[in-house]
């Protein structure tokens, strides 16, 4: 991790990129939008981690259920592997993201938000979700690193 500022998470679709943002503290992670995957997807991404001076960006990787790397998991690594070109020197952390399709999914489902509604914001949310996770680990990580000093 770089420094303090704003972390940018992706959630790398076929059709679409949900990003999120973190606060400047690493505490909350929001939903900021959705990227179509039109060809200018990796321009669009670069203008918008630049617009929050992001120096990391976490992109989950669909890992299989037993944790291998699975066909999804390699269209994501080949995404990664063109967007660092874009990047420069930002930091890019994979993070797995297994059950955040379903989490998301649980959740619009309990909000009463039916599928088509869902497909709209869906992709942000699950960005949400990676950026959360993550920031949690984050937090945890600092408290037991604290708990031995």
């Amino acid at each position: 991790m770089k420094e303090k500022g704003v972390i940018v998470a992706l959630d790398v679709g076929m059709g679409r990129v949900g990003v999120a943002a973190s606060d400047p503290l690493h505490i909350t992670a929001n939903p900021v939008t959705v990227i179509q995957r039109d060809g200018n997807e990796f321009e669009a991404i670069k203008k918008l981690v630049k617009s929050y001076n992001a120096k990391t960006v976490i992109i989950g990787l669909p890992k299989t259920l037993s944790g291998d790397v699975g066909s999804q998991a390699e269209k994501v690594l080949t995404f990664v592997n063109v967007l660092k070109g874009y990047l420069g020197d930002v930091e890019i952390i994979l993070w797995d993201e297994r059950f955040t399709s379903v989490i998301a999914h649980k959740m619009y489902k309990s909000l009463g938000i039916r599928s088509k509604k869902e497909r709209v914001t869906k992709d942000a949310a699950e960005a949400l979700l990676i950026l959360q996770s993550y920031l949690n680990y984050r937090g945890r990580k600092k408290k037991l690193e604290n708990s031995d000093e």
